[in-house]
Formats: C-alpha cells, structure tokens, sequence
C-alpha cells in the first residue's frame, strides 16, 4: 500500500478534501493502486477444489478512480479476482465512510475483473465441497486496501479533460453458447491533465480472464494483467479495465493454457486501444449523476447457492431471494450501468437500449457476483446451448435477468 491508512485520513483533514475540488462544470479525476496478493497457500477460486497458490506470476491490484464535478463526487473500483459479492462491496463502502466524510456509499460502485486465478473471495473453492475457501484475515485486509484507494484517489484529485474512443477487438473472445451472439466492442475513455498527459484510461470489454486453467497455481490477472501493463508501457497514469457481460458463456478462444497466450491476448487488445485513442473524440460536458437501487432477486429452490448459504461456504443469506443492488452513473453522456453477476450478452444489450447518450459501459460483476444470470430460454431448453445445463445450475434463477432489467429501468433516466 502506497500509504497507511491512517495517515491518508490525516492528510484529508489537512487537505480539505471532504469538499468537492472547484467549480462546478470542472472535471477533476484522481487515482490510486495497489497490489492484493493474497499470501501462498491461498485457496485460488474457479476452475476445482483445493487449488492453492504457490507464488504470484503477476500482481492483483484493487485501483480507484474518483471524478469530482464541482458538485458531486464518485468513485470507480476495479478488483482483479472472481468476483467480490455484496457483503464485501458495502464493507468497503462503510469503510470509506468511517474514515472520513468523503462520499455517499452508494456513490462508490466495485467492480471485479473475474480472474480464476486470484483469491477465493467467496467460498466455493476451498479444500473440498463442504468447506469454505475465503480466508477472514485477507478479505479484512482487502477491504481496508480498497477503501484506501478511494481515499487516496481522492487526495489526488486534478483537473482533468475527457475523451473517448471506440473500436473493435475480434479474433480471439468466443461465445462457447450462442457462437452467433458476440459483441467484440471496445470503448474507452481517457482523462487527461492540462499537459495532455493520460491520467487515467478506462477500457471496456468482455470476455472471461480464463486463457489460464486449473493447473495454474500462480497468482494471475491472466490477460487482463497483460493488458494493463502493455498500456502502462505506453502511457502514464492507472489503466482499469472495466470487464463486460461475460455469461453463457464468452471465452477466450485456448489452443493453449499459457501465459505466454495471457500475454497475446493482453497486448492485442492493448494494441487495439491504443490505435482508437489516436483519434479520440471529446466527451464534452462532464456532469456527473447517479442512481441505485436495492433489490431482492428471486433464488431458484434447488440452485447451489442456497445451500451453500446455508452452510456458511458463502457468508451471506440467500433464501427466497438475495438482497443485491443495480446502480447507474453518468459522466455527460457517458453512461455507466451495473449487473451483480456474469450476465448473458441479451441482457447488455437490453441495458444500452436504455440509455440515450453514448459511450456506454455495462459493467458485469458490478457490485456483487451471483453466478450467471442466463436468459430464460436457457431454463426452457437448456440442451439447446451448449453448457446450458452448467449455467444454469449456477445461476440465481430463471428469474433473474428480468428482475435486473425492471430495476435499471427503474434507475436509468
């Protein structure tokens, strides 16, 4: 950590940055990283039981960005791991809001990169199917690391410009469900400081971090953390990669289970980015709103993730249904949504036909991780996909997707 925690509180107080930082219509944007290794031996999530960590191939990183208007504020998280659920998510939040008056909590959104090859941040891959894998002390430790980004990104709010860009990754994410339904885009925007110089990129996409398998037993942000350096070597300042809708189920296309793949695949869409930022276009106004709302998804009787509950592998109740949150913000015309797990790509494109302006940014695994939220034709026929049966067995239920779309619409303006 860059700096303790303690000492970042001081400094705020000092700073005088629980205000906003100037005039209104005035973007200022600040960042802040850190690595969140877990330690050896930690239980790695996807893929198998009993996956341990024997060193770290590449560096996890929780990485804030905080915009500030002149008159509200709110801040971005990026997690490299499977997926932080909705305990963790408000844990942060509060932690945040502890420290110092800051922001609102429902203005801080995490998202999670979904690599299988960081922590287990849920429970579900420990040493065997009745024993939890989340390890108390690490996620106590992940919490006050991610919070402190947020603060720390805060401290360094500057003035700042926006632009965007958009261009087309294809080659190597594949839908292993539906082959005919992909969305190959890529949307990024760019802060830049009164030199021109970057001080941040975000670069939307979907496609699971998964070229790595369950032989792995190497920390990995798998491609994602390819991507992120091959940007770091071209331009200054934090690059988040924002993950999209990755259920039913897009893949990386694997002829092998290499890093050296991870590093093809990282660098290309780095590449791609890169080229579409040499002709960016201005955002223009940078007003800041947002919007949330808390909800219960409906959960299938016989799905996993009761019993699991039930059992304390994944420390949450899950009954019924599942308290989770949508949320929404827009910085000008650039929109941004949530959805609390790996949704089918129906469901990002139904979330987009909501918002009037552009760029937009469906951010999955946004605030929580509950699995794939499949369309119910999936639940119908799931024989008629390939994997459906897998897919559906680790989803909330068939009612999911239609209960996440009635809630964006509800916050979406």
């Amino acid at each position: 950590m860059r700096m303790r925690l303690g000492a970042l509180v001081w400094g705020l107080a000092i700073l005088g940055v629980s205000g906003v930082a100037g005039a209104e219509g005035v973007l200022h944007v600040g960042t802040a990283a850190t690595t969140v290794n877990p330690p050896e031996g930690a239980f790695l999530a996807g893929y198998t039981f009993n996956r341990t960590s024997t060193g770290v191939h590449d560096d996890l990183f929780a990485k804030a960005i905080v915009f500030d208007d002149g008159t509200a504020r709110l801040a971005l998280v990026v997690v490299d791991c499977i997926g932080l659920q909705y305990d963790t998510v408000c844990a942060i939040r509060e932690t945040v809001g502890e420290r110092v008056d800051l922001l609102p909590p429902e203005r801080i959104v995490i998202q999670s990169t979904h690599t299988h090859c960081g922590p287990d941040v849920i429970g579900l891959w420990g040493p065997n199917i009745l024993t939890t894998g989340r390890m108390p002390e690490y996620m106590a430790s992940l919490v006050t690391m991610a919070a402190a980004q947020v603060i720390e990104a805060a401290v360094r709010l500057k003035p700042a410009t926006a632009v965007y860009a958009q261009t087309e990754c294809k080659g190597w994410a594949v839908n292993d469900s539906e082959p005919d339904v992909l969305d190959n885009a890529v949307t990024v925007l760019q802060f830049l400081d009164e030199h021109g110089q970057s001080i941040a990129t975000l670069t939307h996409f979907a496609c699971h971090p998964t070229v790595l398998d369950e032989k792995t037993t190497e920390v990995s942000a798998d491609w994602v953390g390819a991507f992120c350096a091959a940007m770091a070597d071209a331009l200054p300042g934090e690059h988040l990669f924002l993950q999209g809708a990755v259920g039913c189920w897009i893949q990386p296309e694997t002829p092998e289970r290499t890093f050296a793949l991870a590093e093809t695949y990282g660098r290309d869409l780095a590449h791609k980015t890169l080229a579409a930022l040499e002709t960016p276009v201005a955002l223009g106004d940078v007003k800041l709103r947002s919007a949330r709302k808390v909800f219960g998804i409906p959960v299938a009787e016989k799905t996993p993730l009761r019993a699991f509950a039930k059992r304390g592998i994944i420390v949450r109740p899950i009954g019924e249904t599942v308290e989770t949150e949508a949320a929404w913000f827009a910085l000008g015309p650039a929109q941004f949504a949530t959805h609390p797990g790996e949704s089918a790509p129906l469901f990002a494109e139904k979330t987009r036909a909501l918002m009037d302006t552009g760029p937009k940014f469906v951010l999955g695994l946004g605030l929580d991780e509950l699995g794939y939220i499949c369309p119910a034709a999936y639940f119908d026929t799931p024989d008629a996909f390939a994997h459906g049966s897998y897919l559906i067995s680790m989803s909330p239920g068939r009612d999911a997707g239609a209960t996440l779309m009635r809630a964006l619409a509800d916050i979406i303006p």
